[in-house]
């Protein structure tokens, strides 16, 4: 995962398109479910959508994290 991770951090701005992107999609398909009654994405894109956000919540934590224990040092 570490060379995933570099290429993420590699272009400026790809880690927040990919994680408001997949939150902004995930917010649609809540939307277009609830109010619309209608599905917008299928279960396997949804599925590969929730991962992203997950591992992109991950890396910033862990991004953060890293910040937080340079600062107190």
């Amino acid at each position: 995962m570490d060379k995933l991770e570099k290429l993420i951090y590699s272009y400026k701005y790809l880690p927040p398109f990919l994680y408001f992107g997949s939150v902004g999609l995930i917010g649609f398909d809540i939307y277009s479910d609830l109010i619309k009654e209608e599905e917008f994405l299928n279960q396997h894109v949804e599925t590969l959508l929730y991962i992203l956000f997950f591992y992109m919540t991950y890396l910033g934590l862990k991004k953060r994290k890293n910040e937080k224990a340079i600062q107190l040092s």
